[in-house]
């Protein structure tokens, strides 16, 4: 029997080629998530200029100020990854305001205006995963922009704790719902991409857009959830809820400016602004690649909580 040959080649023969190198962490994520090494690159700078900004504003702040800036910038850096993740954000930011002791009216309009502001990163990561469906966000945009327009004039005269009660109440209502729904495994299925509701996704449109349009919040935990319980893809629903909320929020910030009667008396923190929009933009993509490791349905388990314990103060005290 012939003797196998010695040294390095009579060993590869016998044990076959070294292995492979195994990919990188990053090329791994890209692997799975399907995104390019720029935008990889641009999740790990994004936050770290967003922290600089902060820092910033923490500087130049009167020290009473600081307390507010850093709970203000948590705050947001966890709407931003709601929004991206399941599309979340007044339901998180508004609430998160309200128990910091920001003034319900103040909290709506920042929240709207931020929203036209960083939503559009979060839209772009899911336009760029496919999760953008058209026929779900063009009804989604035209009854989202009514409701949204109406809603600030309702604002103006109502009492702010009013609002912040009745939004909050919805808020924790339709989590409920969802939490109920995900228990007996109502999102077992969905919808065809070509079967959608289109009168219903205007609707959920219109009541999402009023709801946002008083308090700021609604668009996320009352129009992704009731779109997800519509048995509309979870991640389409989020993608091009996102896209819709961009023109919602637009429309909701030009009805406020018409309605000067809302700001009457309001309190504003304009120390609040920088730190809100850096701390969501910070958090923005990595949402996006949350949705992709954690699944659906974790996600909403997870920020549903967070935005059903947020609105319970602002429900049971209304301010």
């Amino acid at each position: 029997m012939p003797e196998a040959p010695s040294g390095p080649v009579g060993r590869e023969a016998a044990t076959g080629p070294p292995p492979e190198p195994g990919p990188s962490r990053l090329s791994a994520l890209r692997h799975r998530t399907g995104l390019s090494r720029r935008v990889l690159l641009v999740s790990l700078l994004v936050p770290l200029v967003c922290g600089l900004l902060v820092l910033g504003t923490l500087v130049l702040a009167p020290a009473a100020e600081r307390p507010l800036i850093l709970g203000g910038t948590l705050i947001a850096a966890a709407s931003g990854l709601a929004a991206t993740s399941i599309g979340v954000y007044g339901g998180v930011l508004v609430p998160g305001l309200l128990l910091l002791g920001v003034d319900a009216r103040f909290a709506a309009a920042v929240s709207l205006f931020l929203q036209v502001l960083v939503i559009p990163l979060g839209a772009a990561s899911h336009y760029r995963m496919g999760n953008v469906n058209r026929s779900i966000a063009v009804p989604l945009i035209v009854g989202g922009m009514i409701g949204a327009f109406i809603g600030p004039f309702f604002a103006a005269a109502l009492p702010k704790d009013t609002i912040a009660r009745v939004v909050a109440g919805m808020i924790v209502a339709v989590g409920l719902v969802v939490l109920a729904t995900l228990r007996w495994g109502g999102l077992g299925s969905v919808r065809a991409p070509t079967d959608v509701p289109t009168a219903r996704v205007g609707g959920i449109g219109l009541a999402a857009g009023f709801s946002s349009g008083i308090s700021g919040a609604g668009w996320g935990p009352i129009g992704v959830k009731l779109l997800i319980l519509t048995r509309l893809d979870p991640r389409q629903a989020i993608g091009s809820s996102l896209v819709g909320r961009v023109f919602m929020a637009a429309t909701a910030v030009f009805a406020y400016v018409l309605s000067a009667a809302a700001f009457t008396d309001v309190e504003p923190n304009w120390w609040l602004v920088v730190p809100l929009f850096a701390g969501s933009v910070a958090a923005m993509i990595p949402g996006a690649l949350l949705l992709t490791r954690l699944g659906r349905e974790s996600a909403t388990i997870a920020i549903t909580f967070l935005s059903i314990g947020l609105a319970l103060p602002t429900l049971i005290w209304g301010h």
